[in-house]
């Protein structure tokens, strides 16, 4: 099986640069393209209807949403009008983490039951049931879409690095999203916990999708394609101390000064942390260098039941994110399949 290839796209371009990467992507043979749900970012659904105007062939899907901002009532009436919107195309991304929440005075409470509330409230309104529903965290009361969406179900994808999530994605979701993971044992550890929720409920593995979610720089100037990486995972890490369990199992340390610019949460100063972090924490979870770099980083995690690798680029110093998706399409993918046979 050939995996299947998407672009993740943050919601930092203006909505004309957003259309023509839409479009770019679907020439290129990428068939999925998620955009970010982000705090006080560019609207994600508008963002994806402008998209989906413009295409013909793209699955199309929030990149990610939350149990937290939106009610996933409120979700599910929006991913259907998406799906009317560009003919049965949508997919839905959900996701407990990222920025913003505490702005808005939001707490984060029970991830894991939210992302199974969220999942049976979506799912029982799209197939037209009228809900009540009083869980843990999401509540509704004789909820009813007053519509009749164009599929009574939307594939429904969790973004995750965490382990309880991982089982419950096995166990409820159509795919999983694995982010930044390039090492194998690594790996092996998400399909484990898979495998464990999938199991519990009876359910085969040719109905999950198994999916890698990677950021990525890509350039013949590997030193300036490490510095953005370098600089963008000393943000990502930053933004979430002291969560970083994923780092334990990827058998990586942080240094003490580095985790003492952590502790301040503030993701400013991820260019005064970066020098402080560990080159192999890098190379360890992105994508940077030239495309024979990058397909050598990327093969030796493409397993047989690796279903589908998204990419999230990062323009490199000079070049911009249109170069970087052409290239991870163009050059990188033909020397992995060369490289693994898939």
């Amino acid at each position: 099986m050939t995996p299947s290839l998407g672009v993740l796209l943050y919601a930092d371009y203006r909505l004309s640069e957003l259309i023509e990467l839409g479009r770019l992507s679907e020439q290129l043979g990428y068939q999925a393209l998620w955009y970010t749900d982000v705090r006080f970012g560019r609207e994600c659904y508008m963002g994806l209807a402008a998209i989906a105007g413009a295409t013909r062939t793209l699955r199309l899907g929030p990149g990610v949403s939350d149990p937290y901002t939106r009610h996933p009532a409120m979700t599910a009436s929006t991913i259907a009008t998406l799906d009317e919107l560009c003919d049965g195309r949508a997919q839905l991304g959900l996701g407990v983490g990222g920025q913003g929440f505490k702005e808005l005075g939001l707490d984060r409470p029970l991830p894991v039951a939210a992302l199974r509330e969220t999942v049976e409230v979506v799912r029982s309104l799209l197939a037209g049931d009228t809900v009540t529903s009083t869980g843990k965290v999401i509540s509704l009361t004789d909820g009813k879409l007053t519509f009749t969406p164009q599929r009574d179900a939307v594939p429904i994808y969790f973004a995750t690095h965490g382990a309880q999530v991982s089982k419950l994605a096995g166990k409820l979701a159509d795919g999983v999203l694995i982010a930044n993971t390039l090492r194998p044992g690594m790996l092996d550890f998400y399909r484990d916990r898979i495998n464990e929720g999938r199991q519990s409920s009876g359910r085969l593995e040719s109905e999950f999708d198994f999916g890698l979610r990677i950021e990525a720089c890509i350039s013949d100037n590997y030193e300036a394609a490490f510095g953005v990486m370098r600089k963008r995972m000393a943000g990502r890490i930053i933004g979430q101390y002291p969560h970083w369990d994923y780092l334990n199992e990827l058998g990586v340390t942080l240094p003490e000064a580095f985790v003492d610019t952590a502790k301040h949460r503030d993701e400013s100063r991820a260019e005064q942390a970066a020098p402080h972090l560990p080159a192999e924490i890098v190379q360890a979870t992105v994508l940077a260098g030239d495309p024979q770099r990058v397909a050598a980083q990327l093969a030796p995690v493409m397993d047989g039941d690796v279903g589908s690798i998204t990419i999230r680029p990062h323009a490199p110093p000079g070049g911009t994110v249109q170069q970087v998706i052409t290239a991870f399409a163009n050059e990188v993918i033909p020397r992995v399949r060369a490289l693994t046979g898939r």
